[in-house]
């Protein structure tokens, strides 16, 4: 998780450009690293129906959900001037509560999140984070076991 002097720093820069956000229209600004664990720091748990490769719809980025973590692929910036780049853990843990619905905690965002997995095959994703709610969606793009993937989703359909 993250400490409190990040907490601090990453409510200051956001509260910065909340109040003059034509400052990232005029200025290149200087990225950092996100301040999120690495693939290597967290381990795995069990293999999931829905593990494999997803983009998030908001961003055309691709994540790996991957035994209860969810983590980058492709980097991205997040709040302007942090950098997630491939191989952080962007959510975790990431469980099934019941069939086709996980929680979790959303890293970046910084709270609790729901995802239900709907019968369009997305994952839609609810997080109460520290900025305020976000909505992103998750569409699957290879899944590691698609029959398992196939069975879970006529669980949520019959569920």
């Amino acid at each position: 998780m993250m400490k409190k002097q990040n907490l601090k720093y990453l409510a200051v820069v956001t509260f910065f450009f909340w109040v003059n956000p034509a400052i990232s229209q005029v200025q290149q600004l200087p990225e950092i690293g996100a301040f999120l664990p690495s693939i290597t720091d967290v381990k795995p748990k069990e293999v999931s129906a829905v593990d494999g490769l997803w983009s998030i719809s908001s961003l055309d980025k691709v994540v790996r959900i991957d035994r209860g973590r969810i983590y980058a692929i492709e980097g991205w910036t997040h709040l302007f001037v942090l950098k997630i780049m491939p191989g952080m853990v962007v959510i975790h843990p990431f469980t099934e509560e019941t069939p086709g619905v996980f929680v979790g905690d959303d890293l970046p965002l910084q709270g609790p999140l729901k995802a239900v997995l709907t019968g369009d095959r997305i994952l839609h994703f609810e997080v109460k984070g520290a900025l305020g709610e976000v909505e992103y969606q998750l569409i699957p793009q290879q899944l590691d076991d698609p029959d398992a993937f196939n069975q879970l989703m006529k669980q949520v359909r019959d569920f």
